[in-house]
């Protein structure tokens, strides 16, 4: 699956436009996880919907008879800044820089083992994969989607399009470089923000730049305002409050002889409170007045929800931290919730919003390329661990083992299941070389071993057995 991640990564495509990683992401199920094209529906335009539905003998007492795994599929329109990396984008101005392109080749590696092994999935139980477009949200209109329904996110939409019809309870994830690679997070309650946009037009009087006496300048009252809005989190919030106002853009103006009539700001509001949020926006258009009315210009402001706050049920939380007990060894994890809630937004919460489960985070932060995620020429040298967005973010492919383990032990937790052992997953795969050729198979068993992840050179898996090795350097 190295080189799926990787060729998703080299070929990004931003919200609704997913067609090619949709496409990819069904040829691989199909041929390599033997998923039939039947159990596959194409909804929000390019999201997936894949159901692995159990063979087994039917289990008449199971609480839990569909549970649904999610990955998002897009990516940012920014530029990538690793200039040196290998599989760089090849869309320049589109890029994976929140590792969509992990959380994908994740998805597909669990599928790829839990379909191995669905004739010991009860024939009345069903893993659903919800492979869903536009997580990073899309300008109005996008798709012909209602903006105020969806935030410009396509989780909604799938809602909407039937994704979570018959489904029990509903989980995903998101990698993290700020924690460590072996740390699992996750609480109960708000774990992400609420999420909105801000607009601010302010209209004053524009004339020549050496008369501003003879103007009402638009430009002095916006930057004022600017700096009132800051103090809505410091002045009008408790220290507890988590929440965050960000002015992001600032436009005025068309030469440097000219005052403008008008100045525009916009920006962001994150919150994990309703009662917050009222405060916040009270606020925010008393300081608009406010600031406009005594520089003598007027103004226009509009506040925009997107995605709730992601909410995580106490039996969710319970189940993730459950699952992450039993890995242990090379994968093990540590399960805490410090540093929760973030400021960052994700539609996911509109799923959480109508069935049970949770959203859990996964820590990637290495001191070096090492291991899995270690490429020709890039070996050994330091990590940037850059945060989602940045320029120079990577996903840390020493996640994906940790990643796929946790999707499995979710669904056999869930549909009280046992379907492979730790060791089956991560022992080495004798089939390795056919799976990548010649020096590139040297290459990425050399890198399972420094990973940890190799129980031997050469080990045959017995009857039955996936190994890690295979499903991991799964080749484009």
């Amino acid at each position: 699956l190295i080189g799926l991640r990787r060729e998703i990564h080299m070929h990004p495509e931003p919200g609704f436009q997913e067609v090619r990683t949709q496409g990819r992401v069904k040829e691989v199920l199909v041929k390599f996880a033997g998923i039939p094209e039947c159990q596959m529906r194409t909804v929000a335009i390019t999201g997936l919907i894949v159901d692995i539905k159990g063979t087994g003998p039917p289990n008449a007492e199971a609480k839990v008879k569909c549970v649904a795994l999610r990955s998002d599929l897009d990516a940012l329109t920014m530029k990538e800044g690793n200039n040196g990396l290998p599989y760089r984008s090849k869309n320049e101005g589109i890029a994976h820089m929140c590792g969509h392109d992990g959380h994908i080749t994740a998805l597909v590696g669990a599928a790829i083992l839990l379909q191995k092994r669905s004739d010991r999935i009860p024939s009345n139980c069903t893993v659903r994969l919800l492979f869903q477009p536009a997580e990073e949200s899309t300008p109005p209109g996008t798709g012909g989607y209602d903006f105020e329904k969806t935030g410009g996110g396509g989780a909604m939409p799938m809602i909407m399009e039937g994704c979570l019809e018959g489904v029990d309870e509903v989980y995903g994830w998101h990698n993290w470089p700020t924690w460590n690679l072996g740390e699992v997070v996750v609480k109960t309650g708000s774990v992400m923000a609420h999420t909105c946009n801000f607009k601010v037009v302010v209209t004053g009087r524009g004339g020549h730049g050496s008369q501003p006496q003879a103007c009402i300048d638009p430009v002095i009252c916006t930057a004022n305002l600017v700096g009132a809005l800051q103090t809505i989190v410091s002045r009008a919030l408790p220290s507890s409050a988590n929440a965050v106002v960000t002015v992001a853009q600032f436009h005025a103006g068309e030469r440097d002889n000219v005052i403008p009539d008008t100045a525009t700001i916009s920006g962001t509001i994150r919150d994990v409170d309703q009662r917050v949020f009222d405060t916040i926006k009270r606020r925010f258009n008393e300081l608009v007045n406010g600031v406009c009315k005594a520089y003598g210009c007027t103004a226009e402001a509009k506040i925009s929800s997107m995605y709730p706050a992601v909410v995580n049920h106490e039996m969710g939380k319970e189940v993730v931290e459950r699952c992450a007990a039993k890995l242990t060894g090379p994968v093990a994890l540590k399960a805490h919730s410090e540093g929760l809630p973030l400021m960052g937004g994700e539609d996911f919460s509109f799923f959480l919003q109508q069935r049970p489960g949770c959203f859990f985070f996964l820590g990637t932060q290495e001191l070096l390329l090492r291991g899995l995620s270690s490429y020709d020429g890039g070996e050994d040298t330091p990590r940037s661990n850059c945060i989602c967005h940045g320029t120079t973010y990577d996903f840390n492919d020493n996640v994906l083992p940790r990643a796929v383990l946790m999707l499995l032990r979710i669904v056999e937790d869930r549909l009280g299941l046992d379907l492979y052992s730790q060791d089956e997953v991560l022992s080495a795969s004798g089939n390795l070389t056919t799976t990548v050729a010649g020096g590139e198979a040297k290459r990425q068993r050399m890198a399972l071993r420094r990973a940890g992840l190799e129980c031997g050179p050469r080990a045959e898996p017995s009857a039955g057995r996936v190994g890690c090795s295979a499903f991991l350097v799964l080749s484009a």
